[in-house]
């Protein structure tokens, strides 16, 4: 991981209170982005886009959005799922809306269990959280991967 950006578009409902990377060796950068949701969320989306940097960062891949509730319930996305397997012995994502008080993911950096091979390159992986329909906040992750 190279970069986190994180934005809050309604402060009065959806504060970050931490987002940042961590190097903690030379290879080893952890990420940790915990949001505050002031008032409980029941109706939430996620959007997912992967971008790959080639003269700007480019639509590559991955562009879909899922109903986090029904997801929670049933895990019936596959990328979604591996996103999932990743992050879900860091995060306190892994229960069911509605959602309030501090979550997020504390102290990532274990992509063993990712089974997609990527193309050497740099990504952008931006998430845009959805609550009533509306845009609150977004996660953007950026990385290098090197076969």
């Amino acid at each position: 991981m190279t970069n986190v950006v994180c934005d809050s578009f309604n402060k009065s409902w959806v504060a970050y209170k931490e987002c940042r990377l961590r190097a903690v060796s030379r290879n080893k950068t952890t990420l940790t982005a915990l949001v505050y949701v002031k008032q409980p969320a029941y109706n939430i989306h996620i959007g997912f886009k992967m971008l790959k940097r080639a003269n700007g960062y480019k639509p590559w891949l991955i562009d879909f959005k899922i109903d986090a509730c029904k997801f929670l319930r049933t895990r019936y996305q596959p990328v979604a799922k591996i996103i999932m397997n990743l992050i879900k012995d860091v995060s306190t994502l892994n229960h069911s809306c509605p959602y309030k008080g501090v979550n997020g993911i504390k102290d990532f950096y274990n992509i063993a269990g990712l089974p997609v091979v990527l193309p050497t390159g740099d990504y952008l992986l931006e998430l845009t959280w959805i609550f009533d329909m509306k845009p609150q906040f977004i996660t953007n992750v950026y990385f290098t991967f090197i076969e």
